[in-house]
């Protein structure tokens, strides 16, 4: 019982790989960008077109991760059973066959 018209996937899905990146260089991108901005500590150190190109790489990323928690939250509402496996951390094996099937037969394997 496969999703329709989607290939078979491991304990991850493209978009939570996806998700996965985006946040990992989201929040580099804020943290870099952050101390450029940090004018107290670091003003010395970088010119003003550097700090203004901070404080807008700054605000991108942090509209990037904002709308990346927006996504991810509609879509664990949209995929029946995710936010149950989010907050028991375990999920049935109709529910991993069903999305998440090479997982699946993975685990199946092992219980072997």
């Amino acid at each position: 019982n496969q999703e329709e018209g989607l290939p078979p996937v491991g304990k991850y899905n493209a978009g939570q790989k996806l998700l996965f990146w985006v946040l990992v260089i989201s929040m580099l991108m804020l943290l870099v960008s952050g101390v450029v901005i940090w004018r107290e500590y670091f003003s010395a150190f970088f010119g003003i077109d550097l700090i203004r190109l901070a404080s807008v790489v700054h605000a991108f990323f942090a509209f990037v991760i904002i709308a990346s928690i927006v996504v991810h939250v509609y879509a664990a509402i949209w995929v029946k059973g995710s936010v149950g496996a989010m907050t028991s951390g375990k999920v049935s094996g109709a529910w991993a066959r069903k999305h998440h099937k090479l997982w699946y037969d993975e685990m199946r394997k092992k219980e072997r």
